[in-house]
């Protein structure tokens, strides 16, 4: 479906599932009919998908503002970031996701819920928030005031120019090591 390159956009991107916090993404959709939410990926488990039942319904109904693609191309995912501005991961679990690597890419900027592994390993370069109404109040912000937005904008530049894959999956494979000392 096509896309208004003038509204506020943002990109969520991930496998479909509630650890991802697909729902919260929903959930900001709802509370802001004006902008325009798009996530991409699929169900990569299908029915085993944890949630399945109630994310296969908003999936095939969404709110008017929120438009699911599926999984889409790597090639073609730049377009999506491109438009995007802001990319949103209100994901629950400790796992790096390129996602985000790809925003930092393409110079959009980027909030993620707070995780001790983003703290640690790409802090001072995304915009944190506890839950979901953290989230809403922060994006409200954004698109509120251009300033802050472009600030964001800056600091995904900065990153990408900081971290490149390699970079970044040594920095995660010691996050790890240190956690399991930790355990």
């Amino acid at each position: 479906r096509g896309y208004d390159q003038n509204r506020f956009t943002v990109l969520g991107s991930g496998q479909i599932q509630t650890r991802k916090g697909v729902l919260d993404f929903v959930q900001l959709a709802k509370e802001n009919p004006k902008v325009q939410f798009i996530w991409t990926g699929g169900f990569s488990f299908g029915k085993m998908t944890e949630g399945y039942a109630d994310l296969e319904k908003i999936v095939k109904d969404p709110p008017n503002n929120l438009s699911f693609p599926g999984i889409i191309d790597r090639h073609k995912m730049v377009d999506y970031y491109n438009m995007a501005d802001l990319f949103i991961l209100p994901s629950y679990n400790e796992l790096f996701p390129m996602s985000v690597l790809e925003a930092f890419s393409t110079e959009t900027p980027v909030m993620l819920r707070d995780l001790d592994l983003y703290k640690s390993i790409i802090d001072g370069y995304y915009l944190g928030a506890g839950d979901v109404s953290e989230m809403n109040s922060e994006l409200g912000k954004l698109i509120q005031d251009p300033d802050e937005l472009m600030k964001l904008t800056e600091k995904a530049k900065e990153a990408s120019e900081r971290y490149s894959e390699s970079h970044l999956a040594q920095i995660w494979h010691d996050f790890y090591n240190q956690q399991a000392g930790k355990g």
